[in-house]
C-alpha cells in the first residue's frame, strides 16, 4: 500500500478503524503521512470541510500513536483548521500557534508562518485587525525569504481581506491585486477562485460595476474548475449582495438563497448564518421588515457566541433599521448605540458612520431636523473618503430631505438634483427614486407643475421597472408599501388640472397591484422536482401542514370552550400556530426566492375599454383619498367624473365602525336581544342613512338607476353598500350591487368567458355555529343539472383539488376564520383539514363563480394600495371570476335560505349579483335588520 492510499482510507474511515490501519500499516505512519493528511486537511477547508474535519482526526490518530514532535504540530495545525470550520475562532488561533511554537522550534520557519495564513482568518473574524496584519506581513516576509510565491499571495489576499472588512477599500484593492497577478502566474485555479471573488467585492464597493461583474464571472468559473462549492458559495452570495446594490432584487434574492443553501448542504452553521443574515438585508430593502428582524434576532446571538465583532456590528446596525421602521425606537436605539460601540472598537470608522445614518434618519422621521441634519453631515463627511458610493448617496438624499423639511427648498434641490445625477451615473436606481420623489415634492411647493409631474413620472417609471422582476406576491406586495407617494401626487396634480381620466389610471396604477398581477398570470408555486433541497422543503411543508392543521383543531375547539382535555393551553397553542406558520411562511419564500419565477404580468388599465364593458345598466364607484379627503371617481359608459369632499376619510371610518358595532352586537346574541329587532334596526339604519348620504347621495346625479360596482378604500371595504339606507329605502331595494379590489381586477373579470352555471361542487362541513349545512347543501343540489356533493368527513381537500376544476360553480359551506394576525393563514375548515389563502391559491379554477358560504368568509387585511390579504385573494388568484362571501358572522338559518334563493334565481337566467339581490330582498322583507340579509358581498364579475 501507498502513502497517499492509505491516507485516503484513514480519512475515509471511523476513530476503531483508523487503529487498525495504522497498526497494520505502522511502517508507512510516519511524517510523510502527516503531511499528506494536512494537506488533505487544508484543501477541504475550501471544497469539502466534512473531509477536512476527518482529516484533522486521523492526523490526530497519528500524532498519538507515533509520540512524533512534527506530527504533534501537524496535528495542532489540523486542529486549528476544524474549530475554523465549526466558527470557533479563539481555539483556531490557540491551535495554530501551538503549531507555531512547535514549527520553530524544529527550525522550520517557513512551516511555520504557513500556519500563520489559517490564523489571519481567525484573527480577523474576531476584528483583532491589527494583530492580524503584524501578523501576515511577518509571514509574508517568511515567504518572500523561502520564494513560495504561492504563500505570498494567500497572504496577501488575507491581508486585502482585513482592510476590506473595514471598510477600507482602496488599500484591499491593492493587496488582492497583488495576490491576483501572483496565482495568475501560478495558474492556480482555486486561488484565483478566491482572489478573484475578494477583488469583485472590493470593485463592487467602490462603483467599478463592470469590473466588479468580470471578477465574479471569473471567479465561478475557476471555483467550478476547481472543484472548491466552499468557495463557490461565497461567490454566489457575494453576487446576490452585489445585485442587491445594483437593485436587481430578483437577482439578488436567488443567488443569495444558492449561497445559503450551499453552506446549509456543506453543514457549515457560521457561513450558513452569515448567508441568512445577508438576505435579511434583502428583506429589509424590500420592505419586509418583521421577517428580517426575525432574521437579525437570531444570528445577533450566534455571532455573538462565536466572538465576531464585526459581523455583530453590522447586523446590528441593520437590525436598529429595522427596528425604525417598526417605529420601536427604544429597542431601536439600544441596537444602534451596540453597534456604534463595536464598530469603534474595531476603529471602523465608516461603519460608525452607517449608525449615525440610521440615527439621523430616525430622528428625521421623528421631527427633530436639527440633530438629524448635526448626524447626516457627520456621517456625509466619513463616508465621502470611503469610495462606498451607496451609503454616501443615501447620506446626501437624507441631508436633502432634511433641508425640504425644514423650508429650504432651493438648498435642498441643489443637493438632491446633483445627488440624483450621481445616483444614475452610479447605477443607483433606488436612491434615484428617492431624490425623484423629493424633488416632485419640492416642486409642487414651489409651484412648478410641470416639473413636478416630470419627477413624479420619472420616479413611477424607476419603481415600475425595479419591481416587475420580483418573483412572488409576498415580495411585490412589500416592496410597494413605502412606494406610493409619486403616485398619490400624480392624483393630486391630475385632478386640479382636471384631467379626470389621468387621475383615476394613477389611482389604479397603485391599486391592488399584486392580485391584479396573481390574477392574470394565475400565480402558483413552482419547484424544481430534481433539486433536492426543493424535494425536501417540499416534505417539510407537508409536515408542518400537518401539526398546523391538528393545532388550527385544537385552537378551534378552545375558542368556542370545547373540552380540550390534556391538550395546551390557549397562549401556548397560539404560540405553537405561530411558530410553525413562521416557518412554512419562510421555506415558501426560500422557494419562491430561489431561480425567480415572475409573475404575470397585466395588460396596462385602460379606462376606455372598461366603459364599454360598463354598458349603459352600470356605474362604476372607485373611492380614494388626497391626504384625508375622501373622493369617488364614477365611470359609466358615457362620461367619467369626480366627486370630491364626500367627507373626511377618518370621520366616514368613524361611522363605519359604528355601524359595525350594530351588527356585532347580534353575533352571539340571545333570543331575549333578538326581541328587540325592531328598535336595532332603527340604531343601525341611523349610521346607513349617514353613510349613504356620504358615499352615494352626492352621485345620484351621475349613477341615475345604474347598478353599481363599488371599488371600496380602507375602512370602506367592510361596509356593505347595498345595505345604505336613504331615509326609506335600502340601496337593494332599488339596485344591484358589487365590489371589486380595483377597476383593473374588474376589467380581467369581465374579460373572462362567461359561464352557463350548470355543473356545480358543493362542499359542506357542519359544526356548533353552522348545524344546517346539510340541508343548505342538499337544497342547493336540486337546483343544478350537474351537483355533486361532499359532506363533513367526505369534503376533503384532496377531492377539493381533484374536481374544482370542472365545475361551473364551487360552493363551499364550512366554518371560516381571519386572522388578523397573520392573514395568509385565514383559513376555510374541510372534512380532513383546514384550508389557508395559500392553499387555496394553489387550486386550478375554470367556473365562473365560488361562494363561501360561512362567517368572515370576506374579511380582509388590507395592505398599503388596497391589497386585500384574505380569502378572496386565494380564490381569485385560483382564477375564479367571481367571489360571493361575507363581511361577518352570519346567522345560520337565514344564510341557509339566502343560498337556497341565490342559486334557484341563477338558475332561472338571473346574473349573479342580479340573483344576490333578489335572495337578499325575500330575507330582507321577513327580517329587515341588516344583519340578517346584507352580510353577504359579490366581488368581481357580477
Amino acid at each position: 500500500m501507498q502513502q497517499a492510499e492509505l491516507a485516503t482510507l484513514l480519512v475515509g474511515t471511523d476513530n476503531s478503524e483508523r487503529e487498525v490501519l495504522l497498526s497494520r500499516n505502522s511502517a508507512l505512519a510516519g511524517v510523510e503521512l502527516a503531511y499528506l493528511l494536512k494537506d488533505i486537511c487544508l484543501n477541504g477547508w475550501s471544497s469539502d470541510p466534512a473531509q477536512a474535519i476527518r482529516a484533522a482526526s486521523a492526523i490526530q490518530a497519528l500524532a498519538d500513536k507515533t509520540n512524533n514532535a512534527e506530527i504533534a504540530a501537524l496535528s495542532f495545525w489540523a486542529q486549528g483548521l476544524e474549530a475554523l470550520i465549526h466558527g470557533e475562532m479563539e481555539r483556531a488561533i490557540t491551535n495554530l500557534d501551538e503549531s507555531q511554537v512547535r514549527f520553530l522550534a524544529l527550525d522550520k520557519p517557513h512551516t511555520a508562518a504557513a500556519t500563520q495564513v489559517s490564523k489571519l482568518i481567525a484573527l480577523s473574524m474576531l476584528g483583532r485587525y491589527e494583530e492580524a496584519i503584524q501578523c501576515g506581513v511577518h509571514a509574508r516576509d517568511v515567504f518572500l525569504e523561502h520564494n513560495d510565491v504561492l504563500a505570498v499571495g494567500k497572504i496577501e489576499t488575507n491581508i486585502g481581506n482585513l482592510y476590506f472588512r473595514r471598510d477600507h477599500y482602496r488599500e484591499a484593492e491593492q493587496f488582492q491585486t497583488a495576490a491576483r497577478n501572483r496565482f495568475k502566474a501560478l495558474n492556480d485555479l482555486k486561488q484565483l477562485a478566491m482572489v478573484n471573488n475578494c477583488l469583485a467585492n472590493t470593485h463592487a464597493l467602490l462603483h467599478n460595476f463592470q469590473l466588479a461583474e468580470q471578477l465574479y464571472e471569473e471567479a465561478v468559473t475557476e471555483a467550478d474548475a476547481s472543484s472548491s462549492p466552499v468557495t463557490l458559495a461565497g461567490i454566489e452570495g457575494n453576487i446576490g449582495i452585489f445585485a442587491l446594490l445594483q437593485g436587481r432584487y430578483d437577482r439578488a434574492l436567488d443567488y443569495l438563497e444558492r449561497s445559503r443553501r450551499r453552506y446549509a448542504s456543506l453543514g457549515m452553521e457560521l457561513q450558513s448564518a452569515a448567508a441568512q443574515n445577508d438576505i435579511a438585508d434583502a428583506y429589509l430593502e424590500l420592505n419586509l421588515v418583521p421577517e428580517a428582524l426575525q432574521i437579525y434576532r437570531r444570528v445577533i446571538p450566534k455571532f455573538e457566541q462565536l466572538g465576531m465583532r464585526a459581523e455583530v456590528a453590522r447586523a446590528a446596525t441593520y437590525c436598529g433599521r429595522a427596528l425604525v421602521q417598526l417605529n420601536q425606537i427604544a429597542e431601536a436605539q439600544t441596537y444602534l448605540v451596540k453597534a456604534h460601540e463595536l464598530f469603534s472598537a474595531e476603529q471602523n470608522e465608516v461603519g460608525a458612520s452607517m449608525v449615525k445614518l440610521t440615527q439621523a434618519n430616525l430622528h428625521y422621521r421623528q421631527g427633530d431636523f436639527a440633530l438629524a441634519d448635526r448626524m447626516a453631515a457627520e456621517a456625509e463627511a466619513v463616508l465621502e473618503t470611503s469610495g462606498n458610493w451607496q451609503r454616501l448617496l443615501l447620506a446626501r438624499w437624507l441631508y436633502g430631505e432634511i433641508e425640504r423639511a425644514t423650508g429650504n427648498l432651493e438648498i435642498a434641490r441643489i443637493i438632491l438634483e446633483q445627488n440624483l445625477d450621481q445616483a444614475e451615473a452610479k447605477l443607483q436606481p433606488a436612491i434615484a427614486e428617492q431624490c425623484l420623489t423629493s424633488l416632485g415634492l419640492i416642486a409642487c411647493k414651489t409651484g412648478a407643475v410641470a416639473s413636478s409631474e416630470d419627477y413624479f413620472r420619472r420616479a413611477i417609471d424607476v419603481i415600475e421597472a425595479l419591481r416587475a422582476p420580483l418573483p412572488s406576491e409576498e415580495f411585490r406586495t412589500a416592496f410597494f408599501a413605502d412606494k406610493l407617494a409619486p403616485y398619490r401626487e400624480m392624483v393630486r396634480l391630475s385632478l386640479a388640472a382636471n384631467r379626470v381620466e389621468d387621475a383615476l389610471t394613477f389611482v389604479e396604477r397603485a391599486r391592488s397591484r399584486t392580485l391584479a398581477e396573481s390574477f392574470a398570470g394565475n400565480l402558483r408555486l413552482a419547484v424544481d422536482s430534481n433539486d433536492q433541497f426543493e424535494a425536501d422543503s417540499l416534505k417539510q411543508i407537508e409536515t408542518l401542514r400537518g401539526e398546523l392543521n391538528y393545532l388550527y383543531n385544537q385552537f378551534s375547539r378552545s375558542i368556542v370552550g370545547a373540552n380540550m382535555g390534556g391538550s395546551l393551553e390557549t397562549d401556548e397553542l397560539q404560540r405553537a400556530l405561530r411558530d410553525r406558520e413562521d416557518k412554512l411562511l419562510e421555506i415558501t419564500r426560500q422557494l419562491n426566492q430561489r431561480g425567480g419565477r415572475p409573475i404575470g404580468q397585466t395588460e396596462s388599465f385602460c379606462v376606455k375599454d372598461l366603459q364599454a364593458r360598463l354598458g349603459d345598466r352600470t356605474a362604476l364607484v372607485e373611492y380614494t383619498t388626497v391626504d384625508d379627503e375622501l373622493l369617488a371617481f364614477v365611470v359609466t359608459n358615457e362620461r367619467i367624473e369626480v366627486v370630491r369632499n364626500l367627507g373626511v376619510q377618518s370621520e366616514v371610518a368613524a361611522e363605519i365602525a359604528q355601524f359595525r358595532f350594530q351588527i356585532d352586537s347580534l353575533r352571539y346574541s340571545s333570543s331575549s336581544i333578538r326581541r328587540h329587532l325592531p328598535l336595532l334596526t332603527d340604531r343601525v339604519r341611523k349610521h346607513l342613512t349617514s353613510l349613504y348620504d356620504l358615499l352615494l347621495r352626492p352621485l345620484e346625479p351621475i349613477t341615475a338607476a345604474r347598478q353599481l360596482a363599488i371599488v371600496p378604500h380602507r375602512a370602506l371595504h367592510y361596509l356593505p353598500f347595498q345595505a345604505l339606507y336613504d331615509g326609506s329605502a335600502y340601496v337593494v331595494e332599488s339596485r344591484e350591487v358589487s365590489y371589486a379590489p380595483s377597476a383593473a381586477i374588474l376589467q380581467q373579470c369581465l374579460d373572462r368567458p362567461r359561464s352557463s352555471f350548470d355543473s356545480a361542487l358543493l362542499f359542506g362541513v357542519a359544526d356548533e355555529q353552522i348545524p344546517r349545512v346539510r340541508d343548505e347543501i342538499d337544497a342547493i343540489s336540486t337546483t343544478f343539472a350537474r351537483a355533486t356533493s361532499f359532506l363533513n368527513e367526505a369534503a376533503t381537500s384532496e377531492v377539493l383539488y381533484e374536481k374544482a376544476s370542472a365545475v361551473d360553480v364551487l360552493h363551499l359551506a364550512c366554518h371560516a376564520q381571519f386572522r388578523s394576525d397573520n392573514p395568509l393563514f385565514s383559513s376555510l375548515q374541510l372534512g380532513n383539514e383546514w384550508l389557508t389563502v395559500r392553499d387555496a391559491t394553489q387550486l386550478k379554477l375554470n367556473c365562473g363563480l365560488v361562494t363561501l358560504s360561512a362567517c368572515e368568509t370576506g374579511v380582509n387585511a388590507i395592505a398599503p394600495g388596497d391589497e386585500l390579504i384574505g380569502l378572496a385573494r386565494g380564490f381569485f388568484t385560483a382564477g375564479s371570476p367571481s367571489v360571493l362571501l361575507s363581511l361577518w358572522n352570519v346567522d345560520d338559518q337565514a344564510t341557509a335560505e339566502l343560498m337556497v334563493d341565490f342559486y334557484k334565481h341563477l338558475k332561472a337566467g338571473q346574473v349573479p349579483s342580479a340573483a344576490l339581490r333578489s335572495a337578499q330582498i325575500k330575507i330582507l322583507k321577513q327580517i329587515p335588520h341588516p344583519f340578517f340579509w346584507a352580510a353577504f358581498v359579490l366581488i368581481g364579475r357580477w
